[in-house]
């Protein structure tokens, strides 16, 4: 970590400098606005315009959790990441609600590196979810490539089979198209 996002660490706390008020679950998050506009286009457009949020200085989050929010400041604010490993899914989605896309390329090259039998099928899911198409691909030649015993009798497998049949469809489809080339 450089000299500089040691000390741009020092505001990650986020209880005591900023010029806007962030409130996740109770709890009080400082930041500067300037720094979250030039990380995000999202909390810029926020700012930008005579919104509630620019007015009173004061942003409401109820869908992401504080700890996510914490390393996300971090992230912001140093281009460092300590909790990658256990908030990969998380951060990946508030990444792309905050429209943060390095933020995002890296948990997504995290959990595609990361992805076993019992977390393709989620995988993939998430990766529907948020239109992201290179972890759709790498999720569904994951699952293609995979013994259709061990993937199928995971949770991930049975929750998209109710959830979003139409995704096994596709994976089914993918498979019978491999199968055809080969």
């Amino acid at each position: 970590m450089t000299t500089m996002s040691k000390d741009m660490d020092t505001l990650v706390d986020g209880t005591k400098y900023g010029d806007v008020t962030i409130l996740i679950d109770g709890q009080r998050f400082l930041a500067y606005k300037g720094i979250l506009s030039a990380r995000s286009a999202v909390f810029a457009a926020m700012f930008k315009h005579p919104m509630q949020e620019s007015t009173e200085n004061c942003i409401a989050i109820s869908d992401v959790e504080p700890g996510v929010f914490k390393e996300l400041l971090r992230y912001i604010y140093t281009d460092q990441l300590t909790c990658l490993e256990t908030m990969a899914q998380k951060l990946y989605e508030a990444a792309d609600k905050y429209d943060i896309q390095t933020l995002k390329s890296l948990c997504r090259c995290h959990i595609v590196k990361k992805m076993n039998s019992e977390t393709a099928a989620d995988t993939l899911v998430l990766a529907d979810m948020h239109g992201d198409h290179e972890m759709k691909s790498h999720a569904l030649r994951f699952l293609i490539g995979s013994e259709a015993g061990t993937v199928t009798k995971s949770a991930g497998w049975k929750k998209m089979f109710r959830t979003h049949p139409y995704l096994v469809d596709e994976t089914i489809g993918a498979l019978t198209a491999r199968k055809n080339v080969s």
